[in-house]
């Protein structure tokens, strides 16, 4: 037993006992590194990715020692696997960096966290783009591609392919930064607008390299959109206020015209009151205005407007307003129903049903 294992281990060299000890080692901090690095985006996958190339890196190590003795390709190959997974620890490390110094602090119910910013988005790319560049090089001239013409075949290929897909990527990623800079969304605020002509009011969750993660308030779910079409929808963001007061929302009602304004405030205005005492949830020291939105041929449109500061809970907000208005409405013996028209029917009378046409 004792000389099977010590043939075993005398078939490794120093070389390759070190290279899979330092991969079983980042393979088990794998996680824990990546959750210090950034625990928001992606963790999962940038972790299974570090974990594939320590055990791609561990089996060319296996192989070459017991299955393809002093391959020279498997060695170059090992060697670029190494490349590889160093370019992408260095890229995520110095993006850590990068994110403290130019990204934006939040404070959130979970606790602290830091968004991307233009200037964050923007620097992370150019690093990720120079060290990309560096480690393929080496691959190239590690795996033998050494005279200018073979690396510059290689280096066309790949330049090629992006190009020929650039239409895919690009834009996304150009709106992207557009959106950073322009702030016109940030992660956090409701927003609204309007996607294959539905109504969405959303909370912004993230805003990633080629889409904006939100968060649906109606439904509550993650809705992905792209970067692109989120500038072509027109987003309205709801959390930038004009003022101080807050947003200001409106509600429409139909209400009939046997109804004068002062009855159609005042019942209002008893809604409002009872709204204040049980929900708490707009900004009392500010009036509702009750005013008139339309004149119909059925009913009188009235809007009433008043402001709010909890954005979010917009929807619920308006729901339970809605409750307490029809409530005081049946109180009051006010209908909130459009009244319907009546057609009347009129009778010819057999005098002009008897006329004959002339000839």
């Amino acid at each position: 037993m004792n000389s099977t294992l010590s043939a075993v281990l005398n078939a490794f060299t120093i070389q390759d006992l070190i290279t899979i000890g330092i991969s079983l080692l980042l393979m088990i901090l794998a996680r824990p590194f990546s959750k210090w690095l950034n625990s928001e985006d992606d963790l999962t996958s940038r972790v299974s990715m570090m974990r594939m190339l320590n055990f791609l890196i561990i089996v060319a190590v296996l192989a070459s020692v017991f299955v393809l003795h002093e391959s020279a390709w498997l060695s170059r190959l090992t060697q670029s696997l190494i490349v590889i997974y160093f370019a992408t620890l260095v890229t995520h490390v110095i993006n850590y960096f990068v994110r403290r110094r130019f990204g934006k602090t939040r404070i959130t119910s979970t606790g602290t966290s830091i968004s991307d910013t233009y200037s964050s988005r923007g620097l992370s790319l150019a690093v990720a783009a120079f060290i990309s560049v560096i480690a393929l090089v080496t691959c190239l001239r590690i795996l033998g591609l050494n005279s200018l013409l073979e690396a510059g075949g290689a280096l066309g290929i790949i330049g090629l392919f992006l190009a020929m897909t650039q239409g895919s990527w690009a834009p996304d990623i150009i709106s992207g930064l557009i959106i950073l800079n322009s702030r016109l969304c940030e992660e956090g605020d409701v927003v609204q607008f309007n996607m294959d002509g539905t109504q969405i009011v959303a909370s912004v969750f993230k805003t990633k390299l080629f889409h904006t993660e939100c968060l649906d308030l109606a439904n509550n779910h993650r809705l992905m959109v792209r970067n692109t079409k989120l500038r072509d929808y027109g987003i309205q963001n709801l959390s930038r206020f004009a003022s101080a007061k807050g947003l200001r929302e409106c509600m429409l009602f139909n209400i009939d015209y046997a109804h004068s304004q002062n009855e159609v405030t005042e019942m209002m205005l008893r809604a409002f009151s009872e709204i204040d005492r049980v929900e708490g949830m707009r900004e009392e020291q500010f009036d509702p205005e009750v005013l008139v939105h339309d004149t119909g041929d059925y009913a009188v449109t009235w809007a009433v407007y008043y402001y709010i500061k909890d954005v979010k809970h917009l929807l619920k907000i308006k729901q339970k307003f809605r409750a307490h208005i029809l409530a005081e409405s049946v109180r009051s013996d006010i209908s909130l129903a459009t009244p319907v028209l009546q057609m009347n029917e009129v009778t010819l009378s057999k005098a002009a049903a008897n006329v004959t046409p002339s000839m």
